[in-house]
């Protein structure tokens, strides 16, 4: 029996095709590739097809390329007299990227890869970030090619230019030698201190006494604590024109995310979710942050973004540099979740969202709760758009015995922020809602994974 796999993304469909070496279990994983078909809808009407040299390449150059363009490392060109790769990539101007694909003549060996002059796809930034995504979920998929691997490379040292040349970097080290010998001369001539002792009731300043107007709250020159820093930016930089390119905002809350994951210290895990509001620099800069919730308020100290607020510049005209607005949540987990922000509205709660109430009667025939479970997993595939989140959203679900949805529940905090981003309150019924509880009712796990991929199952398990 053919196995298809599908990962899908906004400029990027991959499709599998292939066989599993034990065809009487289902649940084998594709070990066989039959043909890979890789679609880039809104840059090309191209398909890209081959087999699983093709694929191999395919993840090799993207996760290769991606590689540099993280760490800004170029790669040395290739050695001559080896083969050129059936797919390439290499660098275009003004931040775009080239797909380089060699072709060959339908019928002939695939090692034939200058029978025709090779294809050259540009993508933008965006464009390549989804392809690098779809390779992603093929390498996380462990039911397909298990044997498929991203093959990364250490570079050498050597390749790395140093940020400051030789001179600059040597100057700080001579002119402190340099300082340190004058000194040490100037001294040699000052004659040692004379003291006197204080005459009987005369008090000397204390350090406590001269540095209370740094260390007393209520002072108006104390500067603010770690937990009051950087709230009030945001209501400050209200003003300031809002980045809403597609392109940039990708761009910066991955740089976001990466960031305040490289930062993030667990050794004091916050006791729930911490959220915030945070206000991003075109150039990737927090300039401030204000809290979400009241836990995100008092334990602000646990998490990086004091440390990493710069604030806007004192001199700099506010409102004039666009910014960027994210929702970041620091889970207990240890997950930093970012989306862009949005303002609250009425409208924007999802509906029956609450937790879910026990189930009266349970639906508990193994026929009816496969057909239910078909039911619904069609419904949500049928509006399901191509996404991708930082972490899986999980939820519970539950259905009418004629099949209808009438609400859910999030199970992880992802999912209470981002359900809005799923097709399930577009889904709710608010007629089945009403329906008696005594009629039956069965209520099913979603599962929208962080590589697209849709899973629903009954909530207490299969019956046996």
């Amino acid at each position: 029996m053919t196995i298809k796999r599908q990962y899908t993304l906004p400029y990027c469909n991959l499709v599998l095709e292939g066989l599993s070496a034990n065809a009487n279990d289902p649940f084998s994983p594709l070990t066989i590739l039959m043909n890979a078909e890789c679609r880039l809808p809104g840059v090309t009407d191209i398909t890209l097809t081959g087999g699983r040299e093709f694929l191999d390449s395919l993840v090799a150059a993207v996760s290769g390329y991606g590689q540099e363009l993280l760490s800004g490392v170029t790669r040395p060109a290739q050695t001559p007299g080896t083969p050129a790769p059936i797919v390439a990539l290499k660098p275009g101007d003004h931040h775009n990227h080239h797909l380089i694909v060699r072709q060959h003549p339908i019928g002939e060996p695939a090692l034939d890869t200058t029978a025709l002059p090779p294809l050259d796809i540009p993508l933008t930034t965006v464009q390549f970030f989804d392809l690098m995504e779809t390779v992603d979920q093929l390498l996380a998929d462990t039911q397909t090619l298990p044997d498929l691997t991203a093959q990364f490379q250490a570079v050498s040292r050597r390749l790395v230019k140093p940020a400051e040349p030789m001179t600059k970097r040597a100057a700080p080290a001579v002119l402190g030698a340099a300082a340190l010998a004058a000194a040490g001369l100037a001294l040699f001539f000052v004659p040692p201190p004379q003291f006197e002792p204080a005459p009987p009731g005369r008090q000397t300043d204390t350090p406590a006494e001269t540095s209370s107007a740094v260390s007393n709250p209520d002072s108006p020159t104390a500067p603010p604590t770690g937990a009051e820093a950087g709230l009030s930016n945001p209501e400050q930089l209200a003003a300031a024109p809002v980045i809403v390119d597609p392109e940039k905002m990708a761009v910066l809350q991955d740089q976001l995310t990466r960031r305040l994951e490289t930062a993030w210290q667990l050794d004091s895990p916050p006791s729930g979710d911490l959220a915030y509001r945070v206000v991003v620099a075109e150039d990737g800069d927090l300039l401030g942050y204000k809290y979400a919730n009241d836990r995100a308020l008092a334990e602000v100290d646990r998490t990086p973004l004091p440390a990493l607020t710069l604030g806007p510049e004192p001199a700099a005209p506010p409102g004039q540099d666009p910014v960027a607005q994210f929702l970041v949540t620091f889970t207990p987990t240890g997950q930093v979740l970012a989306s862009p922000w949005r303002e609250p509205s009425p409208d924007s709660e999802p509906r029956a969202a609450n937790p879910l109430p026990p189930l009266a009667v349970k639906i508990t025939d193994p026929d009816q709760l496969r057909q239910l479970n078909r039911t619904l997993y069609d419904r949500i595939a049928a509006q399901l758009s191509p996404r991708s989140a930082p972490a899986a959203l999980t939820y519970r679900v539950r259905l009418t015995a004629d099949g209808d949805i009438i609400g859910y529940e999030p199970v992880n905090a992802a999912a209470g922020s981002l359900a809005q981003e799923t097709p399930l309150p577009g889904l709710v019924s608010a007629a089945a809602s009403q329906t008696p509880s005594d009629t039956g009712q069965a209520d099913f796990k979603v599962v929208f994974s962080e590589t697209g991929v849709l899973e629903v199952s009954p909530w207490e398990g299969w019956p046996q």
